[in-house]
């Protein structure tokens, strides 16, 4: 029951590395608690979530449909289950909701987002299923919802996807890349977001997939490194990512913005990022900038860029 508990706060989370971080429960002990045990076995409850979603019964209501969706990704948050989504056929129906038009738009583009995210966490093979199956205009489709003319949550839970997509795969880091992704990236993280929940959201989620392209090994299936961190540093100073982030940190902006933007700065200063003298500039002036909360900051990466100016 304990578990259970851990697991539930750690879903309220806006931030997925909280929600990776606890172990899902068993399903069926989950179901059980909820008192939603109804004696059948996970591959039939997924069969059953996706019978409704394609269903097109009258009777069944948008509403039924939507619940489909929370449980099969409830359901997938256990490795296996999320391993039978391409065996099963599924990923079709998935991948078809990241252009869904109609009725509750949001929900099914955002929850289509969250299953996707939930599946390939950690999880090579549903990555590569992901991959196969979805090729390049399935990902082109999950890429555009990243865009300010989404929904924040949908934006905010495509952008988890996109983080657990490119963890440490190479091909689909290449495909990411020849899709202009890093551009896209831009883009959203130079936008003028305000300090409430919503942007937050939006903003944290961003910076946690440059975290993921900048920190992660991208390698291929056979384990080779694909590229270097050199080369997508290189992509950084290319697309104006670092004079975004430098311009976003601000006492007025939300701490773990802060944090999370100086984390990022000094990891790349740690591995021999060329900074321009333009971005050197713009760093000056940020750090100023934060002055009056640099001590909540932390000092070591603080002391790390001032020495750089």
């Amino acid at each position: 029951m304990e578990k259970i508990l851990q697991w539930s706060t750690a879903q309220q989370s806006d931030d997925p590395t909280v929600r990776a971080s606890v172990p899902s429960p068993d399903p069926k002990v989950l179901a059980q608690v909820l008192g939603a045990d109804t004696g059948k076995d996970d591959v039939t409850l997924m069969k059953e979530d996706i019978s409704v979603l394609v269903c097109d019964d009258p009777q069944i209501s948008i509403d039924d449909k939507l619940t489909a969706l929370e449980d099969f990704e409830m359901l997938i948050q256990n490795l296996d289950n999320a391993n039978n989504i391409s065996p099963m056929g599924i990923w079709p129906e998935i991948i078809k909701l990241y252009s869904y038009n109609g009725e509750e738009q949001n929900e099914f583009r955002s929850l289509a987002a969250l299953i996707t995210g939930t599946a390939v966490q950690n999880n090579t093979k549903c990555q590569n299923d992901f991959l196969n199956i979805a090729g390049e205009n399935g990902f082109n489709n999950l890429l555009k919802l990243i865009s300010k003319s989404n929904d924040f949550n949908v934006r905010a839970r495509s952008l988890y996807a996109l983080s657990g997509l490119i963890a440490h795969n190479g091909a689909l880091y290449e495909l990411f890349v020849k899709s202009d992704g890093w551009k896209q990236l831009e883009i959203v993280l130079s936008e003028d977001f305000q300090n409430d929940k919503k942007d937050n959201k939006v903003l944290l989620r961003s910076l946690n997939l440059l975290k993921s392209l900048l920190y992660d090994e991208i390698v291929e299936e056979n384990g080779k490194i694909n590229t270097a961190k050199e080369d997508r540093f290189k992509k950084v100073s290319e697309n104006g990512i670092s004079l975004s982030l430098l311009k976003k940190l601000s006492p007025s902006s939300h701490f773990d913005v802060n944090e999370r933007i100086i984390n990022i700065i000094a990891y790349v200063a740690q591995n021999n990022y060329k900074f321009s003298q333009l971005e050197l500039d713009s760093l000056k002036n940020s750090l100023t900038r934060i002055s009056s909360i640099k001590n909540n900051l932390n000092e070591s990466e603080i002391s790390l860029l001032q020495k750089l100016l």
